[in-house]
C-alpha cells in the first residue's frame, strides 16, 4: 500500500524560480530597483512598513495522492532598498529558517441582536401596515397636499 502512495506523489514548483546568475548581478550600493526588476522580474511580495523591501518566494510542494500536500523546499530572497531606490541588503532564507505560526481560531463578537431562524422569518410581519399603503395610493383617495385638488 505504501508503494502505491509513494508512486502517486508529484512535485510541483510554485512562485519565483530561483536564478543564481541573476541574483549574483545584484550589487549592494549600486543596483537600483529598476535593475532588480529587469534581472529578477516582479517581486512575489513587498513590505508594507519599514524600509522598502522586495521578497522573491519559491517553493516545491509534494502532492501525495490522498495525503495532505507537503512543502519540501522553500527559498526566499529578501532585497532591501534605501529611500533613493538603491539596494542596501540581500538576504536568502530556506525552509529551515521558517517558523510555524499558529493560526488564531478566536472570533471577534459583533454587536446587535442574535435572531433565531423563526425570529428572522417573522420579524418583518409587523413592518407592513396600512399607513404606508395609504400614502402610496393617495391618487385614488384624493390629494394629501393642501390646496391641491384631488383627481
Amino acid at each position: 500500500m505504501l508503494v502505491v502512495l509513494i508512486a502517486c506523489a508529484t512535485k510541483v514548483p510554485s512562485g519565483h524560480l530561483k536564478e543564481d546568475e541573476s541574483l549574483s548581478s545584484v550589487k549592494i550600493g549600486s543596483t537600483s530597483k529598476d535593475d532588480v526588476a529587469k534581472l529578477l522580474g516582479s517581486p512575489s511580495s513587498e513590505s508594507t512598513f519599514g524600509p522598502p523591501t522586495w521578497y522573491y518566494v519559491s517553493s516545491m510542494h509534494e502532492n501525495r495522492s490522498i495525503l495532505p500536500t507537503k512543502v519540501i523546499d522553500q527559498h526566499v530572497i529578501e532585497i532591501a532598498f534605501d529611500t533613493g531606490g538603491t539596494v542596501t541588503s540581500v538576504k536568502e532564507y530556506t525552509l529551515a529558517d521558517g517558523k510555524n505560526v499558529e493560526v488564531a481560531t478566536d472570533t471577534t463578537p459583533t454587536e446587535g441582536q442574535k435572531l433565531g431562524f423563526f425570529e428572522q422569518i417573522f420579524s418583518n410581519l409587523g413592518r407592513f401596515n396600512n399607513t404606508d399603503n395609504a400614502a402610496s395610493n393617495s391618487h385614488t383617495h384624493g390629494s394629501t397636499v393642501p390646496g391641491y385638488p384631488g383627481r
